[in-house]
């Protein structure tokens, strides 16, 4: 589908939003870039913004930051003999020249000493250390046109932008992370928790909260938390351990999804590589959350791969801000 010229100018501000993060990293490649700086410097939500990285830049916050370091560093090798690798180490942000050398291999397969002793790399080096030449406005248009070689076949729709009231909930920790085992557990202690408080399961609201991306976070690491919108006269019955949280106020795009449980993640990813950055919005701080409004497949036998799911995902924005941060 071809963009509009609105769709590439808010898409533009995405990249031009990322700029100061590139440009801080290429200025500080002895300093692994923080979620909480990144942040900062783009005015992105820090919920919402290693999805965004690495949907516009084609690599996690975290790998880009230690590519653009270890071309630092082999730039540094190359043209500048009379430093040690210990001293290129330290000076790149390693905390030993062991930990740099096992990075540099693992990254180029070879060791930084071999560089100095290998004429055959020259060439190999070259391309990658042409980027430390480039400006940032270069290298973020490059970045762009590699990733947009590259965009999912996937292209999400916003069924609505819904404004919503401030709502109270009902909140489990599911034990085991993103593993479904531990969701259906997590799941089941909130809905006897329902019956119990005399809430009938077919007309409560029931929402599904993942506050990290798997893509970074082992699944047995991520939080996943399970909620039920309860009334007013239940906020003193949520007791230990059971949370009384709140849903904050405020708009939602809402997408429909009825696919395989595997498909989940791409189809959400796809939301930060294909559809927020033409939506002409951006995300506010709070996590994606899934809403199950229909049926959910718990069949524990059925392969997790051939499970069906049909819920809606909301994600809470804001107008895209039309000016660059400083």
């Amino acid at each position: 589908m071809q963009k509009t010229d609105r769709q590439e100018k808010h898409r533009d501000l995405y990249y031009q939003r990322l700029k100061p993060v590139v440009a801080y990293i290429h200025s500080h490649p002895d300093q692994p870039v923080s979620l909480e700086k990144a942040s900062l410097l783009s005015h992105f939500s820090k919920c919402h913004l290693q999805r965004i990285f690495s949907a516009l830049m084609g690599e996690s916050l975290t790998q880009y930051s230690n590519r653009v370091r270890l071309e630092r560093a082999a730039s540094l090798l190359f043209f500048h003999p009379e430093k040690s690798v210990t001293d290129i180490a330290l000076d790149c942000g390693y905390s030993s020249s062991a930990n740099f050398t096992r990075s540099f291999k693992e990254h180029y397969g070879i060791t930084p000493i071999s560089v100095r002793k290998t004429e055959r790399l020259k060439k190999q080096l070259a391309e990658h250390l042409e980027v430390q030449k480039m400006n940032i406005e270069l290298l973020m248009r490059l970045q762009a046109e590699k990733v947009s070689a590259k965009q999912p076949d996937i292209t999400p729709k916003a069924s609505r932008i819904m404004k919503i009231d401030e709502m109270d909930l009902c909140t489990l920790r599911a034990p085991q992370g993103y593993h479904l085992d531990g969701i259906w557990q997590c799941w089941e202690q909130l809905n006897q928790w329902a019956q119990v408080h005399g809430l009938r399961s077919r007309s409560i609201t029931k929402l599904g909260f993942g506050h990290d991306n798997p893509l970074f976070t082992p699944l047995d690491k991520a939080r996943y938390d399970g909620a039920l919108v309860i009334p007013a006269g239940l906020k003193d019955k949520v007791k230990n351990p059971f949370r009384l949280s709140t849903l904050a106020a405020g708009q939602y795009a809402v997408f429909r999804y009825h696919d395989l449980v595997s498909n989940l993640l791409p189809f959400q990813l796809a939301l930060y590589a294909a559809w927020l950055p033409n939506s002409g919005f951006e995300p506010d701080d709070a996590p994606l959350i899934e809403h199950y409004d229909r049926p959910v497949d718990n069949n524990h036998n059925k392969d997790p791969s051939k499970r069906m799911i049909a819920l809606e995902i909301w994600l809470k924005v804001k107008p895209l801000a039309k000016t660059t941060p400083d």
